[in-house]
């Protein structure tokens, strides 16, 4: 007798959602994806997809996502004034036998659920209230009256995860101390920024990132210590030109060349690592999961990766909820240690004393090689198969 195709469904329709949505549809399952915007698409400006990320997607069939990004050539860190701390060939980082990549959002997010096939059904506005369990599943079910019923349940809906807040309800999240800015720059150019350089500059309480995602489109971002959910002064442009008016070019000129409709605002904030990610037939997965700062790359990445666990363990147990125990047992190590190295980059980053600041950059210029690679082979030398 044929054996009944299994359902997942999946709440939740952004990058970790889709990967894990074509990873189970690669292995036999039927998937419904539910999300709650009326569109499907990515919000946001640029992510970096490090190897470890984009083994996954290569061994989804994905190769010829290369093509809508821009591969990494040189990793920098710098100061206020532009030396360079630190600059790694991308070649010579370990763990780089696939490129890192970086990308518009919205260009990763399309060649994902291009790739879904026949075996994944994707709802938009779907506005998740509830899930119940019962002897045979469990439903999810939706403001708007609809229903859903699945074997599996996998919670994808980020750092508000209505998924999460039923498992762990009253949890409370941690503000950074200061906002993320991103912005794109359309038809930038300048010497100082050649395609395939992803720089970080530190100053005091401010931070910089920088690089192409498109050869016509420079992807920034910026922090700066302010209040949760304060507004700034003058607006986000005219605030951001007066806090990195004194840095090295070409910072001033990015901001002055991105237009307002272009910028964003987020208040940073993640929450604790989770000693227990699900229940029964229910489990999460990326920010609903592990929500981490964005200083090493790592949160669309993380997703990534656990959508691939994901499948990869349901497929090896027939026992649905215990696999899905497997997999956050195989995860929970790595997530955590990316959650928590994530935060202390940050801490660090945001230094404002002059003292704290110097101490900083002596450190990056003597820290040994081999320390910088070691954490290099451990963040991006991650391959599926390895222990999560």
């Amino acid at each position: 007798m044929t054996e009944r195709t299994r359902n997942a469904v999946i709440i939740g329709g952004g990058v970790g959602g889709l990967t894990a949505a074509l990873a189970l549809e690669r292995r036999g399952w039927a998937v419904d994806v539910f999300e709650q915007a009326p569109a499907l698409k990515e919000v946001g400006s640029g992510v970096m997809i490090s190897p470890n990320a984009m083994s996954v997607l290569f061994a989804l069939g994905l190769e010829q996502v290369v093509a809508r990004g821009v591969p990494l050539t040189h990793v920098e860190l710098c100061t206020w004034r532009g030396e360079a701390l630190r600059r790694e060939r991308a070649e010579d980082v370990p763990g780089t036998d696939v490129p890192a990549v970086l990308f518009h959002r919205a260009a990763l997010h399309g060649a994902l659920h291009a790739a879904l096939g026949s075996g994944t059904r994707v709802h938009l506005g779907a506005r998740l209230t509830r899930f119940e369990e019962d002897g045979e599943g469990v439903v999810a079910r939706f403001e708007d009256g609809r229903e859903a019923r699945g074997d599996v349940l996998v919670g994808a809906d980020g750092l508000h995860s209505v998924v999460r807040a039923q498992l762990h309800p009253g949890e409370r999240m941690r503000y950074a101390g200061h906002p993320c800015w991103r912005g794109l720059a359309r038809g930038f150019s300048h010497p100082a920024l050649p395609r395939g350089l992803l720089r970080e500059t530190q100053g005091r309480g401010a931070r910089f990132g920088v690089g192409h995602v498109r050869e016509d489109l420079v992807y920034w971002w910026a922090t700066a210590d302010w209040p949760q959910g304060e507004p700034v002064p003058g607006g986000d442009s005219a605030f951001l030109a007066r806090v990195f008016q004194t840095a090295h070019a070409p910072i001033p000129e990015l901001i002055a060349a991105t237009r307002p409709a272009d910028l964003l605002r987020n208040d940073l904030l993640d929450r604790p690592p989770l000693a227990r990610w699900g229940r029964g037939r229910v489990t999460l997965l990326g920010d609903a999961a592990h929500p981490m700062m964005p200083n090493m790359g790592q949160g669309a990445c993380s997703a990534i990766e656990d959508g691939a666990v994901l499948a990869r363990t349901l497929e090896e147990t027939r026992d649905v909820a215990e696999g899905l125990r497997r997999y956050a047992a195989r995860r929970q190590d790595r997530t955590r240690w990316l959650q928590e190295l994530s935060w202390r980059f940050g801490v660090v980053g945001q230094w404002r004393q002059p003292a704290a600041v110097w101490l900083r950059e002596k450190a990056m210029r003597l820290a040994p090689a081999s320390a910088l690679r070691r954490q290099y082979t451990r963040l991006w030398g991650w391959r599926l198969g390895s222990d999560g």
